[in-house]
This record gives C-alpha cells, sequence and structure tokens, in this order.
C-alpha cells in the first residue's frame, strides 16, 4: 500500500488539495504504480527511496520532524470526518494548496521555515 500523503508530497500538494485540482492526475496514478511495484517484496513501504531506518517516508509519521528537501517542520493534522478520519501529514514548504485553518501552507515557497 502506497501512503496518500506521500503521493501528495510527490506531487507538491498538500493532502486537502481537490482530486480534480492535480495538476497532472495521469503522471500521479503512474508514480503510484511505480512506488507499488517497487515495494510489492517489501513489508512496509519505501517513498524516498532510502531504505534506512527512518529515511524511507517523505511526510509520513514525521510531524515536527524537518522535511528531508527543505528542513521545514512538517505538520500534522485530521482529515476528513470522524470516525473516518485520518492523520495527514506535509511539509508547509514542499507543498501548496489548501489546509486546516491556521496551518500554512500558502503558495509555495510562503510557508514558515526553520
Amino acid at each position: 500500500m502506497i501512503n496518500a500523503n506521500e503521493l501528495c508530497y510527490l506531487a507538491g500538494v498538500t493532502p486537502w488539495t481537490p482530486v480534480g485540482a492535480l495538476p497532472d492526475l495521469d503522471r500521479l496514478a503512474a508514480r503510484a504504480h511505480l512506488l507499488l511495484d517497487a515495494n510489492r517484496l517489501r513489508p512496509g513501504h519505501i517513498t524516498t527511496g532510502d531504505t534506512r531506518r527512518g529515511r524511507g517516508h517523505w511526510v509520513y509519521n514525521r510531524a515536527g520532524r524537518p522535511c528531508s528537501r527543505c528542513g521545514t517542520l512538517v505538520l500534522t493534522a485530521q482529515h476528513g470526518t470522524p470516525p473516518q478520519d485520518r492523520p495527514a501529514y506535509w511539509c508547509p514548504y514542499c507543498q501548496r494548496g489548501p489546509a486546516p485553518e491556521g496551518r500554512g501552507p500558502g503558495p509555495r515557497g510562503r510557508g514558515p521555515r526553520r
């Protein structure tokens, strides 16, 4: 399984971006297929290409840790309505689009940096 938070990071959009607003849905679907294929024989999933402990994800389960690309702290917030809500993770600098009130990110380049 490939996490939607990681696909959103790779696409440069927040997890709250409507599917219809994604810049290139075909390209994102192709990337998801590549990640699924690359991870089919491994427990868990790696999206960064780095199999070392703690380096396998860009944003998933990394709240409060620095973004591997820009150093901005990764944020988290609940996405959805209980009881189907789930945690969402994103870098407010690298990902643009809607976010929960007061949680950034705005246009790329305007998020808080460390």
